[in-house]
């Protein structure tokens, strides 16, 4: 590893860290301690703020806050990294909302006439479209301030049975088809649920004494992707549904119940995939519209769900007759 490229992942190390010793880059970059030391100046001189704090735990660490140095891209990492920022655009609300077009339009100034007229040509040839929701989340950032500190919250929600409130522990936040969700453990339930964070109504920090639960290990990955048969989450619902050849074809338009589909060589499916208890509306939503290209087998809640809102809907027609 040449010199320059040493530096350069040297930065993006401490950067990463909270605090650094010469031990730990020593033994990471394999270079003598007057080399490191020598590497740490040059980084001072581009303007790092580094700062050392002496005594048996001290070490160096970066001032927060601070203005990044200068970093070199070629020319497709410089026309990645904008089409990145650029998915972006038509999210409704962002949780960096102002900082990240800031950024984007610094970005793209500073990039050589020669990129950006690449870029512009780019612009109209390749589109990030998600469907652009026309629904407020304005507590977007502050959830996800919650999640990172752990906190412990109070919010009103509403929900198809109306406004409640609740004392919730955030775990974070993601989004998919263009809304907002937020898996939380909900205290009132003494269960894990997901939230629609256009649905919180207020927030507010809880006043409750209750000793907070660790959820540092968890990710929403794992509500993304939440087929798990036994996890801190519960054991959760199996549920199974066959698929003819336009159901399969109707499931592969849905990123999340696709997930757990396998198709079959007569191009027919199945589906099997673990649930939670709060996600089982939007099954039933979701098989409905599906009609008859799929059948429940399991669990036996969904199908009498399924039976009664479809004699319900029988119903409301006969009445009209």
């Amino acid at each position: 590893m040449n010199k320059s490229q040493r530096i350069l992942n040297i930065l993006m190390t401490v950067s990463s860290k909270k605090k650094f010793n010469i031990k730990d880059l020593t033994e990471e970059f394999h270079v003598s301690k007057r080399t490191i030391l020598r590497d740490l100046q040059e980084l001072s001189e581009l303007g790092v703020p580094l700062y050392s704090e002496l005594g048996i735990n001290g070490g160096y660490h970066i001032l927060k806050d601070h203005t990044l140095p200068a970093v070199r891209f070629t020319e497709n990492e410089a026309i990645a990294l904008f089409f990145i920022a650029e998915s972006l655009k038509y999210y409704n609300q962002l949780p960096f909302e102002s900082e990240t077009q800031a950024a984007l339009k610094k970005f793209y100034h500073h990039l050589p006439s020669g990129i950006k007229i690449k870029i512009d040509q780019m612009r109209s040839k390749i589109l990030f479209w998600v469907p652009n929701r026309p629904l407020k989340t304005p507590f977007l950032s502050d959830l996800l301030e919650a999640a990172l500190h752990q906190s412990r919250i109070s919010v009103s929600y509403e929900s198809q049975n109306g406004v409640s409130c609740r004392d919730i522990q955030v775990i974070g936040v993601y989004t998919m088809n263009g809304f907002w969700y937020c898996p939380a453990y909900c205290y009132k339930s003494q269960d894990y649920r997901t939230f629609r964070v256009d649905r919180i109504l207020s927030f507010a920090v809880s006043t409750e004494t209750v000793e907070k639960l660790d959820l540092s290990n968890h990710h929403v990955i794992d509500w993304v992707f939440p087929d798990k048969a036994e996890s801190e989450l519960g054991q959760g619902l199996t549920l199974k549904v066959e698929l003819n050849k336009r159901g399969v074809w109707q499931c592969k338009s849905d990123f999340w119940m696709s997930q757990g589909m396998t198709i079959h060589e007569d191009e027919t499916g199945t589906i099997i995939k673990t649930i939670q208890a709060s996600d089982v509306p939007c099954v039933v939503d979701t098989i409905m519209q599906w009609g008859t290209d799929a059948v429940v087998m399991e669990p036996p809640m969904i199908r009498e769900l399924i039976i009664k809102r479809t004699k319900e809907i029988l119903n409301l027609y006969n009445a009209s007759l």
